[in-house]
C-alpha cells in the first residue's frame, strides 16, 4: 500500500486529482506544493500533536496531509465543541494550535522517517459515559482500515468519494485517509453552520459527481426526500454511524442506490462490518426489525459475548485512551465494544444499539430499535426515537418522540390499536410526544440524550399547562 505522504502521492500520481471543493480541482502536483510551506512549519514548529478544528475544505485538508508527512499526530478537535471540553482536550494531547505557515525553503528530503507505531490522530469520543475519552489510533491502524475497506470496495481509475461528514469525526477523517493512500480524490461538501440537512438539495445534486459516498442514515432519508435516484457513475452508498431502518433501506433500493450499511467504531478506525460489494443491490437481510450491518472486512474477527456486546480483533483496532493507563485490549487482543449485536447464520452482524438503550420495565427487555421499526411503518411517521423514562411503579416506561402530522399518535391507546399485530404488548410505547423534527448531533445522528431531554420538557409544559 502506498504511503500517508502526499509528496509521494505527487510522485506517483501528479495529475490526479487529489480533491475538488466547490468545483475547484487541486492535483496531488499542486497540493503537495502547496503543503510545502504547511510541513515546513510543523517541523520547525515540533509541535506534539497538531490542534485542528477540521472542515471540509482546502485548508483543513492541506493541514492533515502536511501533519501526515511530517509525522505530527493531529488532535481532531468538533468546531461546536463547549471551550471547557476544548481546553481539556488540548491539554491531554499536549496539541497545539496550527502555527503560521513559513516562507523558508521546504525539501521533501528533510522529512524524517515515521514508524508506523506513531499516533496518526487522536480522536475525541464520547462512549456509553457521554464524557469525552481521546482515541489513539497509531498510522498502523488508519492504513489497516484503510486496506480492508479497498479490500471490499476495490479502487476505480475515475473514483471520487464525496466526504460530507464531519472531519472530525472517524468517519470523515477515514475517507481522507483513503483517498490519500489510494491516490483517488476526495469531493469535498461543506454544510457550514446550516447543516447537512437543511442542505441536502445542493448535496444531491454534487453527489451526481461521485463513485462513492458516506451518509448517515437521517442525512439518507432527507436524500430520498429530494428526489435523489442513483446517478450512472454512483457505485456504493455506505450508511453508518446509526442503524439503518428496513423502511429506509427499501426506499435506497428503490430509487436505484447501490447501498452498503456498515459498522464501526472510533476505537477501529472506522468501519469494521460492511456489507459485500456485490450484494449492493439485493435485499438486506432482516432480524427483529434491524437490517445487517454486512459482514467483517478482511483481518477482522467479531463475535458476541453472553450479554451480546460486540467485540472484535483487528490491526485497525486503537492503542489505547489517553491518559489511561489501562490495556486498551484483553491479553489476546480483543476490544469489546458497548454496542449489542447478534450474528447470523451466514455471519453477518445485527446490531441492536448501545447496552445503555435497553429499555427494562416491569422486568422486562425491550429494544427500542424493534419499537422504532414498528413505529415507522405507520402511516404519517416520518422519524421516531423510542427510549426509556422513570416510572415508579416499573421501573421505565417505554416513551417515544415522534415526528407526524397525525397529533393522535399521542395518545397511547391508539397506539396499542395499531401496533397489536406488530409488538407484545409490554413493548407499546406508554408516553408519546408528538414533534416536530428530531434532535440530531452535528454528524446528523439522532441524538438520543437530547430526545430524553426534549420530551421532559414537553412533558413539563403539559404538566403545567
Amino acid at each position: 500500500m502506498s504511503t500517508l505522504s502526499i509528496f509521494d502521492a505527487a510522485r506517483e500520481a501528479p495529475g490526479q486529482a487529489a480533491l475538488i471543493d466547490a468545483g475547484r480541482e487541486l492535483s496531488f502536483r499542486d497540493a503537495a506544493r502547496r503543503c510545502e510551506p504547511f510541513t515546513e512549519a510543523l517541523l520547525r514548529a515540533r509541535p506534539r500533536a497538531l490542534a485542528l478544528t477540521p472542515r471540509a475544505d482546502t485548508e483543513s485538508l492541506l493541514w492533515l496531509y502536511a501533519a501526515f508527512a511530517s509525522g505530527t499526530p493531529v488532535l481532531t478537535l468538533h468546531g461546536r465543541a463547549p471551550a471547557a471540553e476544548r481546553e481539556a482536550l488540548l491539554q491531554l494531547a499536549s496539541a497545539s494550535e496550527v502555527p503560521a505557515p513559513t516562507d523558508a525553503a521546504f525539501s521533501p528530503a528533510s522529512l524524517p522517517r515515521v514508524s508506523d507505531e506513531t499516533a496518526a490522530v487522536f480522536i475525541p469520543t464520547s462512549g456509553s459515559t457521554g464524557t469525552p475519552r481521546l482515541v489513539e489510533l497509531s498510522r498502523a491502524a488508519v492504513r489497516a482500515s484503510a486496506r480492508a475497506s479497498a479490500q471490499n470496495l476495490g479502487w476505480q481509475a475515475e473514483d471520487r468519494w464525496l466526504l460530507c461528514l464531519p472531519l472530525a469525526h472517524t468517519g470523515g477523517l477515514s475517507i481522507v485517509i483513503r483517498c490519500l493512500l489510494a491516490r483517488r480524490t476526495v469531493l469535498l461538501f461543506e454544510p457550514g453552520a446550516d447543516g447537512l440537512l437543511a442542505r441536502s438539495a445542493e448535496l444531491s445534486r454534487l453527489a451526481e459527481g461521485a463513485t462513492l459516498m458516506s451518509v448517515v442514515p437521517s442525512v439518507l432519508a432527507a436524500l430520498l426526500d429530494t428526489g435523489f435516484v442513483a446517478p450512472p457513475a454512483l457505485r456504493g452508498v455506505l450508511v453508518g454511524g446509526a442503524g439503518c431502518s428496513p423502511a429506509l433501506a427499501r426506499r435506497a433500493h428503490a430509487a436505484g442506490l447501490p447501498l452498503l450499511t456498515s459498522y464501526g467504531l472510533t476505537e477501529s478506525a472506522s468501519q469494521v462490518v460492511t456489507r459485500r460489494y456485490a450484494e449492493r443491490f439485493e435485499p438486506l437481510p432482516e432480524r427483529d426489525g434491524v437490517v445487517s450491518s454486512g459482514h467483517a472486512l478482511e483481518g477482522v474477527e467479531l463475535r458476541t459475548n453472553t450479554d451480546d456486546l460486540i467485540a472484535l480483533r483487528s490491526a485497525s483496532l486503537f492503542s489505547r485512551y489517553l491518559g489511561d493507563e489501562r490495556p486498551a485490549l484483553d491479553s489476546q487482543g480483543w476490544f469489546t465494544t458497548t454496542d449489542r449485536g447478534s450474528l447470523g447464520d451466514g455471519g453477518e452482524l445485527y446490531v441492536r444499539g448501545r447496552i445503555d438503550d435497553v429499555i427494562v420495565s416491569g422486568g422486562e427487555n425491550i429494544d427500542p430499535l424493534e419499537v422504532e421499526a414498528a413505529l415507522s411503518t405507520l402511516p404519517g411517521v416520518k422519524a421516531v426515537c423510542v427510549f426509556g423514562t422513570p416510572s415508579e411503579r416499573f421501573g421505565q416506561l417505554v416513551s417515544a418522540l415522534v415526528v407526524t402530522s397525525d397529533a393522535g399518535l399521542a395518545e397511547p391507546a391508539r397506539l396499542g390499536e395499531l401496533l397489536k399485530d406488530r409488538l407484545a404488548r409490554h413493548k407499546w410505547p406508554r408516553r408519546t410526544l408528538v414533534t416536530e423534527s428530531l434532535p440530531l448531533t452535528a454528524s446528523g445522528k439522532v441524538d438520543r440524550r437530547a430526545c430524553r431531554e426534549l420530551y421532559d420538557a414537553g412533558q413539563a409544559r403539559a404538566s403545567t399547562a
